[in-house]
């Protein structure tokens, strides 16, 4: 079944690309955008399948963006392509409920079975924002070497904390409020005895806190 989809990149070569291989394989480009401002006016009235997007257009980041946008359009879904793939950039995608997240390396024909897959209502086994939500919301027992003892919940929010995730990234990624997120981020800055969130990262680096990875695609 054809799927309706826009593309939002700066990239006249790039929408030329999609444009053709998404029709090669039986799906229309409604639209084509290289601003965000208008995103939502375009959605209002082209609805769409499916939302594929840069992480950046000019200088302007769009995941949070494309957040707010969607949902209000719970009926289309997020995928973000991209060439960049930061580990961060994929949490924090993760943690805002995009449908995937797809490096510009990988094939095109990856991007369109991700598309497709939104008919299922089922991610990709490989989708880089499943194994994300999956990594992010698991837990993981804590190195030895970690030397205070962190609760599993504490722990969860340490590896968030070690990607860069906001309070609020934090409480959408783990379904729960504001304020509780804020009383766990306390609490394991104490401790582990030191002051910011860029400390907590630093930390958890040198202390073998697991973050996300990666393979290459085949």
């Amino acid at each position: 079944m054809s799927l309706r989809i826009c593309c939002i990149d700066d990239n006249p070569i790039c929408i030329h690309g999609l444009k053709n291989a998404l029709s090669s394989a039986g799906h229309q480009m409604v639209g084509s955008l290289d601003r965000h401002s208008q995103i939502e006016t375009f959605l209002e009235n082209s609805p769409c399948d499916v939302l594929i997007s840069e992480l950046r257009v000019g200088d302007f980041d769009l995941l949070e963006r494309c957040h707010q946008v969607m949902g209000k359009y719970i009926e289309s879904k997020w995928i973000i392509y991209s060439y960049d793939e930061n580990p961060t950039h994929v949490a924090r995608a993760s943690a805002l409920n995009a449908w995937d997240y797809i490096p510009k390396r990988y094939t095109v024909q990856r991007l369109i079975q991700s598309c497709e897959s939104v008919r299922t209502g089922h991610r990709m086994p490989e989708s880089l924002v499943g194994l994300a939500k999956t990594f992010l919301t698991g837990h993981h027992k804590p190195a030895e070497s970690i030397p205070v003892p962190l609760t599993k919940r504490e722990h969860q929010i340490l590896i968030h904390l070690s990607l860069g995730l906001s309070n609020r990234d934090i409480s959408k990624s783990l379904s729960i409020s504001l304020e509780t997120v804020k009383e766990h981020v306390q609490n394991v800055l104490r401790k582990l005895k030191i002051s910011d969130r860029t400390a907590a990262a630093i930390w958890s680096l040198r202390n073998g806190v697991p973050t996300l990875n990666f393979d290459h695609p085949s």
